[in-house]
């Protein structure tokens, strides 16, 4: 009877919803085919997303959006099939190969002639790499990179891109064929090497040993 004499405050009651009139009904067609969501839309209208997308499924126009499908439904995720397992392959061993002697470096005294043969070029005949042209010698002199790095620049050789020094350089000449000896040839051995030539017979072998009768 004590609590019956306080007046309690009640609990507000939620907002009836707002009537789906002729205009509300234009601005959620215009909306939806625009590509709005539902939950933009409701925003939009004073409503929940839920009675928009009820509303949509009644009129029929769940398809006239951009995006396709149902509205607030998810996509199903397509399966993807799982790649094979890749085969391996046996590898055959390794072979291995005679590999050939790095060739003999130059004697430090022919080194030191070509630094100082190109120390001697002169200043106006040497070209960097945006001034060479296809008549100018491209051997290159110095460290790349640092400022006193340049290309030799003189007259090429015809169809050669050095000029004659630098072309002495680059191309080494074939060594001459060593000299055979004298007693490899007349004895057959070594390669290319025939048979050595037969001794002649005596005479009594000759005849088939009649001499010898």
């Amino acid at each position: 009877m004590l609590l019956d004499s306080f007046d309690l405050p009640r609990p507000p009651r939620p907002p009836a919803a707002l009537p789906w009139t002729e205009e509300r009904l234009r601005h959620l067609r215009r909306r939806w085919k625009q590509g709005a969501r539902a939950r933009e839309i409701g925003a939009e209208l004073g409503v929940s997303a839920n009675a928009v997308i009820a509303k949509i499924h009644r009129l029929g126009i769940a398809r006239l959006s951009p995006y396709g499908g149902a509205p607030g439904r998810r996509q199903k995720l397509q399966n993807i099939p799982r790649a094979a397992r890749p085969q391996y392959v046996r590898r055959r061993a390794f072979s291995l190969h005679r590999v050939r002697p790095a060739p003999p470096l130059l004697k430090a005294k022919r080194y030191l002639e070509y630094a100082r043969l190109d120390a001697q070029i002169p200043i106006a005949q040497r070209r960097s790499l945006l001034a060479l042209s296809e008549a100018n010698c491209r051997w290159p002199v110095g460290k790349p990179g640092s400022p006193s790095f340049f290309f030799c620049g003189a007259q090429v050789l015809r169809n050669k891109p050095y000029c004659a020094a630098h072309c002495a350089r680059a191309y080494l000449r074939p060594r001459p064929p060593r000299p055979r000896d004298d007693r490899v040839q007349r004895s057959g051995g070594g390669r290319g090497g025939g048979c050595p030539h037969p001794q002649p017979l005596p005479t009594s072998l000759r005849s088939g040993g009649r001499g010898a009768e």
